[in-house]
């Protein structure tokens, strides 16, 4: 008898939990930027706000929660609750938060659910316009002349600009001196003026420099040719035995608070799927320099993960001062 009542609850419970997934969503979604606004998360944001209210017919409003390169609205979406109506704009500077942090107040892998990889931004590698570098092995040749004196400059301490350069440090086994900046825009300025030698920088950005002779390129992050500039070498091209895998970028991927029903999240994944399967939306992405990336659910959880095991290693190996 009781184990018959048992199986009757539990049946009621599972019909119950059902039709409350089944009726997600009927209020209105927030989706929290953890950047201010005008960035180009902010813009990645919106763009996706807008596609999800279109298909799911909810209001979808955009929440900007800055600072400290992220973590703020980071953590405020890992407490929130799991119901599938606030979600996550997730970027780089979360996994690299994992490592690098020592009081993030959230974990991106344990208290974030990943649902959907969003797009892809390739970083490209610029020297100052006096150097002159025909690739990535001059480069790695002229740190170990002169070793700890070639300065990289970055828009921040754990950048993703920070991060690349000391993921090719690493894999080139060189050493540079590093130079933070508060932005991307002083960064520049001064890489422009010759202040500084070398800097990673987002390809849209890199090209408009390239382009006006203001700096030079070396080569692009990643390890195959971005379709945004096909005939740009990537660093791989140029030194296969020591960054034949060497692959960094800037991304964003959907996130929302660890414990939102599967169900709603392969809902949202699915809506992902066909919103960076619009050709409008990806001729946006492509406008901004980034190149649409549809995952699995299984598949984003896997990126998210693999990324933050990536930046653990590269903080641990490097000896980069946790903060």
């Amino acid at each position: 008898m009781k184990r018959i009542l048992s199986l009757f609850l539990g049946g009621i419970f599972l019909v119950a939990a059902s039709l409350v997934h089944a009726a997600w969503p009927d209020r209105q979604i927030t989706l929290v930027v953890p950047f201010p606004a005008g960035g180009g998360t902010d813009v990645v944001g919106r763009i996706i706000a807008k596609e999800l209210a279109q298909r799911l017919r909810v209001n979808v409003v955009v929440e900007n929660r800055p600072g400290a390169s992220g973590n703020i609205g980071a953590r405020q979406v890992s407490k929130a609750r799991p119901d599938g109506y606030t979600l996550l704009i997730c970027t780089t500077a979360q996994t690299i938060s994992g490592a690098l942090y020592t009081q993030a107040g959230y974990d991106v892998v344990n208290d974030l659910e990943a649902i959907s990889t969003i797009n892809d931004s390739p970083l490209v590698l610029i020297t100052r316009p006096g150097l002159q570098l025909s690739s990535v092995q001059d480069l790695i040749e002229l740190a170990r002349r002169s070793p700890g004196k070639l300065t990289y400059a970055t828009p921040g301490y754990g950048s993703a600009g920070h991060m690349a350069a000391e993921a090719l440090s690493l894999a080139a086994d060189i050493r540079m001196l590093h130079i933070p900046y508060q932005g991307a825009a002083p960064m520049m300025a001064d890489l422009v003026s010759g202040q500084v030698d070398i800097a990673f920088d987002l390809l849209i950005t890199a090209k408009q420099y390239v382009s006006q002779g203001k700096v030079n390129r070396v080569g692009v992050a990643t390890r195959e040719r971005s379709p945004l500039m096909p005939d740009w070498q990537t660093l791989s091209e140029q030194s296969p035995a020591r960054l034949g895998n060497f692959n960094e970028t800037a991304w964003n991927v959907l996130m929302a608070p660890k414990g939102t029903p599967a169900a709603i999240v392969n809902a949202i994944n699915a809506q992902m799927k066909n919103i960076l399967a619009d050709e409008k939306v990806q001729r946006k992405f492509m406008e901004l320099g980034s190149i649409p990336l549809w995952k699995s659910v299984g598949g984003t959880k896997a990126f998210v993960s693999d990324d933050a095991r990536k930046w653990r290693k590269v903080v641990s190996d490097a000896g980069i001062a946790k903060i």
